[in-house]
């Protein structure tokens, strides 16, 4: 799949366990290729017990960032560019994810 982003949510709230739990389930582990490698950052609701066998158990592998590394995390560009097109059109996120039919 290389570096294309597969999937995308906006949700108004603050992500807990449960929810990214929920994401992962129903959102991206459906639309990924078999054995991807899925790398994500050191957030607490990341490393949860259920959220990591469900992975394994679907034959992917997780990998983590090492700690203070947004240098090595791909989507932190891809966030600076979406709230540079957010100011630069003085819309709000929601606006920005409409466009984009996100």
């Amino acid at each position: 799949i290389g570096k294309t982003l597969l999937t995308i949510s906006l949700f108004i709230a603050n992500i807990t366990a449960d929810i990214f739990y929920a994401w992962v389930t129903q959102d991206l582990l459906p639309k990924l290729l078999p054995a991807c490698v899925i790398v994500m950052d050191n957030a607490t609701f990341h490393k949860r017990l259920d959220i990591q066998t469900t992975i394994a158990n679907a034959g992917h592998t997780l990998e983590y960032l090492p700690p203070y590394s947004p240098d090595l995390n791909d989507i932190e560009p891809k966030w600076a560019q979406a709230k540079a097109i957010r100011k630069r059109e003085g819309c709000s996120i929601e606006q920005l994810f409409a466009a984009y039919e996100i």
